[in-house]
Protein backbone atom coordinates (compact mmCIF):
# COMPACT_ATOMS: atom_id res chain seq x y z
CA UNK A 1 0.00 0.00 0.00
CA UNK A 2 1.15 3.50 -0.79
CA UNK A 3 0.81 5.55 2.43
CA UNK A 4 2.10 8.76 0.81
CA UNK A 5 -0.64 8.69 -1.80
CA UNK A 6 -3.28 8.11 0.87
CA UNK A 7 -2.01 11.06 2.93
CA UNK A 8 -2.05 13.29 -0.16
CA UNK A 9 -5.65 12.37 -0.96
CA UNK A 10 -6.72 13.04 2.64
CA UNK A 11 -4.93 16.40 2.63
CA UNK A 12 -6.61 17.40 -0.64
CA UNK A 13 -10.02 16.47 0.79
CA UNK A 14 -9.46 18.50 3.98
CA UNK A 15 -7.75 21.54 2.42
CA UNK A 16 -10.94 23.38 1.28
CA UNK A 17 -12.43 23.03 4.75
CA UNK A 18 -9.28 24.42 6.36
CA UNK A 19 -9.19 27.36 3.93
CA UNK A 20 -12.88 28.09 4.62
CA UNK A 21 -12.26 28.07 8.38
CA UNK A 22 -9.23 30.38 8.10
CA UNK A 23 -11.06 32.87 5.87
CA UNK A 24 -14.10 32.77 8.17
CA UNK A 25 -11.85 33.61 11.14
CA UNK A 26 -10.53 36.63 9.22
CA UNK A 27 -14.08 37.79 8.37
CA UNK A 28 -15.35 37.37 11.92
CA UNK A 29 -12.31 39.31 13.12
CA UNK A 30 -13.20 42.13 10.71
CA UNK A 31 -16.75 42.14 12.07
CA UNK A 32 -15.48 42.32 15.65
CA UNK A 33 -13.19 45.22 14.76
CA UNK A 34 -16.14 46.99 13.11
CA UNK A 35 -18.34 46.43 16.18
CA UNK A 36 -15.63 47.86 18.45
CA UNK A 37 -15.20 50.85 16.14
CA UNK A 38 -18.96 51.53 16.14
CA UNK A 39 -19.09 51.33 19.93
CA UNK A 40 -16.28 53.88 20.10
CA UNK A 41 -18.16 56.19 17.74
CA UNK A 42 -21.38 55.70 19.71
CA UNK A 43 -19.78 57.19 22.84
CA UNK A 44 -19.51 60.57 21.08
CA UNK A 45 -23.07 60.57 19.71
CA UNK A 46 -25.77 62.54 21.50
CA UNK A 47 -29.37 63.45 20.73
CA UNK A 48 -28.35 66.45 18.59
CA UNK A 49 -26.07 64.43 16.28
CA UNK A 50 -27.59 63.88 12.84
CA UNK A 51 -24.71 62.45 10.82
CA UNK A 52 -21.55 60.49 11.48
CA UNK A 53 -18.43 61.26 9.47
CA UNK A 54 -15.91 58.45 9.55
CA UNK A 55 -12.78 58.27 7.41
CA UNK A 56 -12.51 54.47 7.39
CA UNK A 57 -16.06 53.13 7.10
CA UNK A 58 -19.49 54.11 5.87
CA UNK A 59 -21.62 54.43 9.00
CA UNK A 60 -25.40 54.88 9.07
CA UNK A 61 -27.08 56.68 11.98
CA UNK A 62 -30.75 56.19 12.86
CA UNK A 63 -32.76 57.75 15.68
CA UNK A 64 -36.08 56.54 17.03
CA UNK A 65 -38.21 58.08 19.75
CA UNK A 66 -39.19 55.49 22.33
CA UNK A 67 -40.90 55.71 25.71
CA UNK A 68 -37.63 55.92 27.68
CA UNK A 69 -35.94 58.48 25.43
CA UNK A 70 -34.20 58.32 22.08
CA UNK A 71 -32.77 55.12 20.63
CA UNK A 72 -29.63 55.86 18.63
CA UNK A 73 -28.36 53.10 16.37
CA UNK A 74 -25.16 52.93 14.32
CA UNK A 75 -24.86 50.42 11.51
CA UNK A 76 -22.06 49.58 9.11
CA UNK A 77 -21.56 46.79 6.59
CA UNK A 78 -18.46 44.78 5.69
CA UNK A 79 -17.88 42.70 2.57
CA UNK A 80 -16.86 39.15 3.39
CA UNK A 81 -14.04 37.33 1.61
CA UNK A 82 -15.12 33.84 2.61
CA UNK A 83 -17.12 32.12 -0.12
CA UNK A 84 -20.50 31.02 1.20
CA UNK A 85 -20.27 32.91 4.49
CA UNK A 86 -22.61 35.57 3.12
CA UNK A 87 -25.36 32.92 3.16
CA UNK A 88 -24.96 32.76 6.94
CA UNK A 89 -24.18 36.40 7.81
CA UNK A 90 -26.06 38.14 5.00
CA UNK A 91 -24.67 39.96 2.01
CA UNK A 92 -23.06 42.29 2.97
CA UNK A 93 -22.53 41.38 6.61
CA UNK A 94 -23.76 44.26 8.77
CA UNK A 95 -22.93 45.19 12.34
CA UNK A 96 -25.17 47.31 14.59
CA UNK A 97 -24.78 48.91 17.95
CA UNK A 98 -27.21 51.12 19.83
CA UNK A 99 -27.84 53.10 22.98
CA UNK A 100 -30.76 54.87 24.62
CA UNK A 101 -30.46 58.49 25.65
CA UNK A 102 -32.99 59.49 28.28
CA UNK A 103 -34.94 62.69 27.79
Amino acid sequence: MNKKGQALVEFILILPILIFILLAIVDIGKLNIMKSHLETLLKDVDSSTNTIKDKEYEVFLTKKNIDDGILIELKSCVDTITPGLNKILGDPACVKTSKIIGE
